[in-house]
């Protein structure tokens, strides 16, 4: 069962938007800093934490028959409560859509556009995501596909150019677990665990939409462990590069890193192509929560996404700027507030729930049927 159409995607493709979603911001945005110096232990064991987290969807799919999210709902809860829930869930999808480009808006600002209105950065980014969102999630796999590549070599660039420079001292790395494990189990939960691992259940509406979904579970496990691999050596360079006091306040490390590579006093200033990760991946970000969202409603009220994509596209940037009325108010309620209030719900559990709803379900199945059969017999 799919609702997503006659849309499809081959293995590859979810492969790559995965490891690009979960790259997207985390390589760019500092997250982690309670682990200070252990930040990339804290990062390894989210990564294992998230191959569990993205099985665990897929076998949530698989019970359910290969229902998506929002078919799952309504047929796990009744009409009523599942409605109630897609519309939740699309409203999440659409939120964590206007938090990503309030980052890119911010980072933008600081970097290359610092007297543009941030409404304008805003509106210009969602009507490129709007357009491909339009065409189809065949398009948006393809357009992951093409810009995959720049972004990984770009950020392998950054190290490089950073070992180069001299600039990497690893000895910032120690002591290893120096005030224990506590600290890095306070940054692997809730903040590394939800961000990014958890929001993959976007996926859950569109893992249905592949070419052979008996093999999703492994793609998707694959898919994590390297976007956990990318995103600890992308903390690595960061300490290394910057520090950890020096990490900790700045609001996007990577950047600060990139612009300390100086060679020959000619190759510098390459922070450029850290906007450039940053744009792609929040495109290809924004582009998959916005999808997922306009799927539900599409879902919910029975109307083609595409005559409510116009609209959504007005309401995204709109709320990205009135969410906070500073940066640092939105870092602090990204990182203190969403991850309790909608992330834990949302992301661990409500699928808990239907998980042990169909798990039931299924019994209760078996058991009625060897009954029955053993009555005919």
């Amino acid at each position: 069962m799919n609702t997503i159409g006659n849309e499809k995607i081959s293995l590859w493709q979810l492969f790559v938007l995965i490891v690009i979603f979960a790259i997207g911001t985390a390589v760019v945005v500092g997250t982690g800093e309670e682990a200070r110096q252990d930040v990339w232990i804290a990062g390894v064991i989210a990564a294992l934490i998230g191959t569990a987290i993205i099985y665990s969807y897929f076998l949530l799919i698989s019970y359910a028959e290969q229902r998506n999210l929002y078919e799952m709902l309504e047929f796990t809860l009744g009409r009523m409560l599942g409605r109630v829930l897609c519309i939740g869930y699309c409203l999440y999808f659409l939120y964590i859509a206007s938090r990503n480009i309030r980052d890119f808006g911010e980072l933008m600002k600081i970097t290359i556009l610092p007297f543009t209105p941030l409404e304008v950065i805003a509106i210009a980014m969602m009507i490129v995501v709007m357009y491909t969102v339009y065409l189809g999630i065949e398009v948006l796999a393809r357009v992951t596909e093409i810009i995959s590549p720049y972004i990984v070599g770009i950020l392998f660039l950054i190290g490089i150019l950073l070992f180069i420079s001299d600039e990497l001292r690893f000895d910032h790395l120690l002591p290893v677990l120096g005030d224990g494990f506590g600290p890095v189990l306070q940054a692997v939960f809730p903040t590394l665990m939800t961000f990014p691992y958890g929001e993959v259940i976007v996926f859950t509406v569109i893992m249905t939409a592949t070419t052979r979904f008996s093999h999703v579970g492994k793609v998707g496990v694959a898919a994590i462990v390297l976007s956990g691999l990318l995103i600890s050596y992308s903390n690595i360079i960061q300490v290394t590069a910057l520090g950890v006091d020096l990490k900790i306040r700045t609001l996007f490390p990577m950047m600060t890193a990139a612009r300390e590579i100086r060679i020959m006093e000619f190759f510098e200033r390459v922070d450029i192509l850290v906007v450039f990760i940053l744009m792609c991946g929040i495109f290809i970000k924004v582009s998959v929560f916005f999808y997922a969202g306009l799927k539900g409603l599409e879902y919910v009220f029975h109307i083609p996404y595409r005559l409510l994509i116009i609209p959504m596209t007005a309401l995204i940037p709109f709320f990205a700027v009135v969410n906070s009325s500073n940066i640092v108010e939105h870092f602090e309620e990204g990182l203190i507030v969403v991850p309790y209030i909608l992330h834990l719900p949302l992301q661990f559990g409500i699928p808990l729930v239907l998980f042990a709803i169909l798990f039931i379900k299924k019994k209760i199945d078996k058991s009625s049927k060897s009954t029955s059969g053993g009555i005919q017999s």
